[in-house]
């Protein structure tokens, strides 16, 4: 354990304070009844009774010395505190030590805080072992109390193809002062003929007890050459193998569980030689005011961070572009994209501070065009110049007739605005028939405002046996919300002159077709990052830094762009009461591209703010964002490990506090989502869960608090109740399964809530 490691009962500190104050009372009372022999002695009698004030002084300011130590050890304030060296909580050789910043009864204080390592008969590691072994997360041991008197220790192993069997050597847990452990409770002990059947060793061990249990290197999933059985629980065909220990112990402490620590030292798998419960925290704290020194002890605990989780709570937010403002009677078809759309967020705690600030936005959008010239449906045609030929359009002037026959224009203008600076083309395949001259041939033009002026003819062939396929690159300056074009036919008046189009398309080369831009303000103020990244007020919108496109069926594609908002987040809400910038605030989006009036059609955004606060319950969360299409009767695989669903891991389940319902929660963006279809599902576990208002149909475009329809951004629970999640649990399933119904997840978070408690000192010595 090192120096002064071992955990010492003694008094609490209102004791002690007690008992100065009884032995000054006395003092003053024996000098009361004996002042008249003393006279002589005044003086020194003086002296005396200010060497007890003295000393009472010294442990009231010793003892700040240790309350302000276990308060910066509650708040996480330990990194900040310490820099030289820096703290490490894996580190048990090193004292960190300082001096509170005032004096406290006019005497300096000066208090020095070690982790101590608990686990029995294991040498401390060093600190990038001990880290190793626990954010690795391969072997994690876990402990919590789920019934009264009852203590369980769960194990659980994620195992690797290329490992060897593991095998267990000791099992130990160490029970703090006024716990006992029950001789022969364990379920180790139960039946003497399992190969895990072990008596543990019960001993006193750092001002508590513990209780170990030894084995001969026993397979810790069981084995059949030679035969040997799992341990408790333990699944051979599982991963992770999870086996479950309990054991009965008594208590003087009323109405508390043991802040206990398990561990197990193991062999087989060099990169895990031990692993122990790394939730709960020991500290030593030492606090020495004048001659007096405070020696105390406190735990902490709190789940440990594995995997990619991201601590912080969130608060999830956002809206729907586009409505089905006009009742179809065919079914579900979105016909209204509108220009913005507003949420507010206004829970966030006043004395939070902003971690993160995710904002996304998504839609649908047809391909620019895509026409396989069965009919004119996209096309003005003016007179009997052009017409239809087996699926393709077909052209020959007719003799006599104006010029203004020639032309073949678009009907309806198309946005090119989304696509500047990205190369845009048009194609088609063309082909001729008949004495085809020098003269005869096609062109086309461009417009940029709906046809009013035109650019002048480009010529797409002429004379005989044109390129079968033709593409041209469309100009920048045509890249605008108002584009049109036409086809013009040059000459080809003769006799069995004809030029035929078909499959023609308007698409993007090189960059994307979604809208990577968009219009977002903070409280009805447009805000946006300058060229150097800072965050700034103006009337500019801001880029996506990243974004996906997927087609969904063929010509129809949509998309979802995402910008880490942070800093305009925190610059710009109101401010809070401690000079933070808690996130509260009404946050519009708004000048997204979409296509409307289909049955597959859907724009919205949501804004994800992550934050922190000393009084908020701290979680786990993680953030799964790649951009995934689901069809009808699929389980989408949105962690893209080859099987449907998801396998969420990495996280710790900690035990439930007092009056806590939920044991987790999570949010989905997924758009494109109808009401008019059923059978959408999210199970956890196997269980489906509710949107709020249904469990078989959670993508219906309706989500609570939001003003409008046509996205999901829904939030479902897990609670204790329902016995899906139990403390201890590393792992749960999420199937996201649909039967009709087709949709895009945009992001799944999901947060495990990680309270993290710490007492006030549990064993406490003075000296001095």
């Amino acid at each position: 354990m090192g120096k002064k490691r071992g955990i010492t009962l003694a008094k609490s500190v209102a004791d002690k304070r007690g008992y100065v104050l009884v032995v000054v009372l006395i003092v003053l009372l024996l000098g009361g009844l004996t002042i008249a022999p003393l006279l002589g002695y005044m003086r020194t009698g003086l002296n005396t009774g200010q060497m007890y004030e003295g000393k009472t002084d010294d442990l009231y300011a010793a003892d700040a010395g240790v309350e302000d130590a276990i308060w910066q050890i509650k708040y996480d304030q330990l990194e900040t505190l310490f820099t030289i060296p820096p703290y490490d909580a894996y580190d048990y050789t090193t004292e960190w030590t300082y001096d509170l910043s005032e004096q406290v009864n006019a005497r300096d204080v000066q208090t020095t805080i070690e982790n101590v390592w608990v686990p029995k008969d294991i040498a401390v590691p060093s600190a990038g072992q001990a880290r190793s072994i626990i954010e690795t997360g391969k072997l994690i041991v876990t402990g919590s109390v789920p019934v009264d008197s009852t203590y369980q220790i769960k194990i659980c192993y994620y195992k690797d193809d290329a490992d060897d069997p593991l095998m267990v050597e000791t099992l130990g847990i160490w029970l703090p002062i006024g716990f006992t452990y029950v001789e022969g409770s364990s379920n180790l002990e139960v039946d003497i003929s399992k190969d895990y059947y072990s008596v543990p060793v019960v001993s006193p061990y750092a001002g508590g007890q513990a209780v170990v249990w030894s084995f001969s290197s026993i397979p810790f999933a069981g084995s059949d050459d030679p035969p040997s059985d799992p341990f408790p629980g333990v699944n051979p065909g599982d991963n992770p193998l999870t086996s479950t220990i309990t054991i009965q112990f008594t208590s003087t402490r009323s109405g508390q569980n043991p802040e206990a620590i398990s561990w197990i030292a193991t062999s087989g798998v060099s990169d895990i030689p031990f692993s122990w419960d790394a939730d709960t925290k020991v500290y030593r704290v030492v606090s020495v005011a004048g001659d007096t020194e405070v020696e105390a002890y406190t735990t902490k605990s709190e789940i440990r961070e594995l995997g990619s989780a991201i601590p912080g709570d969130y608060r999830a937010v956002g809206n729907s572009l586009m409505i089905d403002q006009y009742s179809d009677s065919d079914g579900p078809r979105r016909d209204t994209l509108l220009s913005e759309s507003s949420a507010t967020v206004n829970d966030i705690p006043a004395d939070a501070e902003v971690r993160a600030a995710y904002l996304y936005w998504s839609a649908w959008l047809e391909a620019i065009l895509e026409d396989g010239c069965s009919n004119f449906g996209d096309w003005n045609n003016p007179a009997s110049d052009w017409g239809i030929s087996y699926g393709r359009f077909r052209g020959h002037h007719t003799a006599g007739g104006p010029d203004w026959h020639r032309y073949l224009t678009l009907q309806h203008s198309r946005d090119l605005s989304p696509y500047q600076g990205q190369t845009v083309e048009v194609s088609w395949e063309q082909s001729e028939s008949g004495t085809m001259e020098s003269t005869d041939g096609l062109d086309f033009a461009f417009s940029a405002d709906g046809g009013n002026t035109w650019g002048d003819n480009i010529i797409a062939f002429r004379d005989d046996n044109p390129p079968s396929s033709f593409s041209y690159v469309i100009p920048d300056e045509y890249l605008t919300g108002d584009f049109k074009m036409r086809f013009y036919l040059v000459d080809c008046g003769d006799e069995y002159e004809y030029v035929y189009i078909d499959n023609i398309k308007i698409s993007v080369v090189t960059g994307t077709i979604a809208d990577t831009s968009a219009i977002f303000k903070i409280d009805g103020q447009q805000v946006y990052f300058d060229s150097d990244g800072t965050p700034t007020l103006g009337a500019q919108e801001i880029t996506a830094a990243k974004w996906s496109v997927l087609e969904n069926t063929p010509g129809t594609y949509s998309y979802s762009c995402y910008r880490d908002i942070t800093d305009l987040v925190k610059e710009f809400c109101s401010q809070g009461p401690y000079g933070n910038h808690p996130g509260n605030a009404t946050y519009t989006v708004g000048g997204v591209s979409a296509d409307t009036d289909d049955e597959w059609s859907y724009a919205g955004w949501s804004l994800i703010i992550i934050y922190s606060s000393p009084e908020t319950k701290g979680h786990q969360l993680y953030l799964y964002d790649t951009f995934i299409y689901s069809g009808m009767d699929q389980n989408v695989d949105f962690d893209s490990d080859g099987q449907p669903g998801g396998t969420i891991g990495g996280f710790l389940v900690p035990d439930p506090v007092a009056g806590e319902v939920h044991a987790a929660k999570m949010t989905c963006f997924v758009g494109e989502g109808d009401d008019y279809y059923n059978g959408d599902y999210l199970k956890f576990n196997e269980a489906a869960l509710s949107d709020g208002t249904t469990t078989s149909d959670v993508w219906n475009s309706w989500s609570l608090g939001m003003s409008e329809d046509g996205v999901d951004i829904d939030t479902f629970y897990v609670t204790w109740s329902s016995g899906l999640l139990q403390p201890g649990d590393t792992s749960a399933q999420v199937d996201l399964p649909t039967e009709t119904d087709s949709w895009n997840l945009v992001y799944i978070i999901l947060a495990f809530r990680s309270e993290s408690t710490t007492g006030g000192a549990l064993h406490y010595v003075i000296h001095g």
